[in-house]
């Protein structure tokens, strides 16, 4: 506990910094002259959920029901029982209801006195409210998402503090450095710095072990580098990256991958590959073909990808052995009409053997999918999307629509009208039941600065006839305010030239 204080303590103490240390840059300043500037947006977001969740139950032995396989249940539900103790089953609990609150500063500033320097944070805050039903993310008061000093002069670009890289590779958040420079067709980047841990922008610490009980207790350094490739109408971008402990002591993780695109006089090629330098394997990759069909409006695109779960070194869930799988799809779309458009595809998976030990029967290791969409612009103001999905897999079957109207009945607002639907069987069921929900939203412009949000969404269950199965009756509701800061530079030249 000691150790976790520290920690917190220590990180918001850097996230103080970070934050008072743009917000005396921005302060000090003298805005008004023409080279300097600030550009971003403040938002706030606050929303809510009320749900039932599902509370562990004793069930009396009168009121249990055998079916004809010998399954034991009560209204529907399978029902545990310990030899000469009692039967349990789920129930739903009482409603319950979280409140989030989460604000939001991103901000760019630059001409602070030497050429090509800027400046770019985004913090978040977050409180919560409600009763025993919490939000994620909610107890940590304060983030420094992004907080970095950015120095570009011709090719060459410099960056020092909290910032990311977007990769084939996934996210990864950093404290650290990251440089690049343009060598005509190929561009070179190198980066490294101390690791953020997935998702939490909070450095990889002992401290984070009630959320990851494998968590290196100690910090961890990442390092990486790139080049990207243009060649006539190809490109191509080749990574490495590694994570290491801060003592050098053990290999958190080590990959590498190539991404490239093609376009050619009647198709386009892309597609991608990982490995995975840890456990010796091929990881996740992809290829896709599309090849627009002249004359008819269509556009067809055939994928292959195949999918390995990745975990880090320093977590034990790796070492189980994940089941990979490989897919193929088809997909066709259609535009021909001015406003309407239609799409199909279709899929089938295959999964590598689990080793699983089988008693009855051998465990399916294919599935299917297909999903169906049409879009129409009605009106320039009124748009219908529609959407079906249809998925059977080992273990669950999944059968799903959606449709949502958007319309602006005024200057600056947007109203939107949604309905869903789903019905998924076996793996997290709601049984013969299907539940259905509505939902709306609003979007409202204020002036050339703001714009003010809002929505919420219903969702109940029908039929089923189980009485676990009411907790997908949930209600949901959000509002938000996002205020623009500054202004670009180069719209409000081009406006002066108008």
């Amino acid at each position: 506990m000691e150790i976790k204080h520290r920690t917190e303590t220590r990180n918001r103490t850097v996230g103080r910094l970070l934050a008072g240390a743009v917000i005396a840059t921005l302060s000090l300043t003298p805005w008004k002259a023409e080279a300097q500037g600030v550009r971003g947006w403040v938002g706030t977001t606050v929303q809510t959920v009320q749900l039932r969740p599902l509370a562990l139950d004793t069930v009396a032995a009168d009121a249990i029901q055998q079916e004809e396989d010998g399954t034991l249940t009560y209204l529907g539900q399978a029902v545990s029982c310990v030899p000469q103790d009692v039967c349990t089953t789920y129930r739903p609990a009482d409603k319950v209801t979280a409140l989030a609150v989460t604000q939001d500063v991103s901000l760019t500033a630059w001409g602070l006195g030497v050429q090509g320097l800027s400046f770019t944070t985004m913090l978040r805050g977050r409180a919560k409210g409600g009763e025993d039903l919490v939000w994620p993310r909610t107890d940590d008061s304060f983030d420094v998402i992004l907080g970095y000093a950015q120095l570009r002069r011709g090719p060459v670009a410099v960056r020092l503090g909290r910032q990311e890289v977007r990769s084939g590779l996934g996210f990864p958040a950093f404290d650290g450095g990251y440089a690049s420079v343009s060598l005509g067709s190929y561009d070179v980047e190198a980066y490294g710095g101390r690791s953020m841990a997935r998702g939490l922008r909070e450095p990889t610490h002992e401290a984070l072990r009630s959320l990851e009980s494998f968590i290196p207790d100690e910090s961890v350094f990442l390092v990486g580098g790139a080049v990207h490739g243009r060649v006539k109408t190809s490109a191509f971008t080749a990574r490495y990256q590694r994570e290491l402990l801060a003592d050098r002591s053990g290999l958190v993780s080590e990959r590498a991958s190539v991404d490239f695109r093609s376009v050619f006089a009647r198709a386009r090629l892309s597609g991608s590959l990982d490995y995975d330098f840890g456990f010796e394997q091929v990881g996740k990759g992809h290829l896709t073909l599309s090849v627009p069909i002249e004359g008819g409006g269509w556009l067809v695109e055939t994928s292959g990808r195949r999918y390995v779960p990745y975990f880090e070194l320093s977590t034990i869930w790796g070492f189980f052995e994940p089941v990979s799988y490989a897919e193929a799809e088809l997909r066709g779309s259609w535009s021909e009409v001015q406003g309407l458009g239609l799409w199909v595809s279709g899929g089938w998976r295959t999964y590598e053997e689990t080793g699983a030990t089988t008693i009855f029967r051998p465990l399916r290791d294919d599935g299917w999918r297909a999903n169906a969409g049409v879009r129409w612009q009605a009106s320039p103001g009124v748009v219908v999307d529609a959407t079906y999905s249809l998925e059977w897999g080992p273990g669950s079957f999944l059968s799903s629509g959606e449709a949502a109207a958007r319309f602006e009945p005024a200057d600056g607002m947007t109203v939107t009208l949604n309905a869903m639907t789903f019905q998924q069987v076996e793996e997290f069921r709601i049984g013969d039941g299907r539940a259905v929900g509505i939902g709306g939203s609003l979007d409202y412009r204020i002036g050339d600065r703001a714009t003010l949000m809002g929505g919420g969404s219903v969702l109940r269950h029908l039929d089923g006839g189980a009485a676990i199965l009411t907790p997908w009756n949930q209600g949901r509701a959000w509002s938000g305010l996002r205020v623009l800061v500054g202004s670009d530079p180069g719209l409000s030249q081009r406006r002066n030239r108008r």
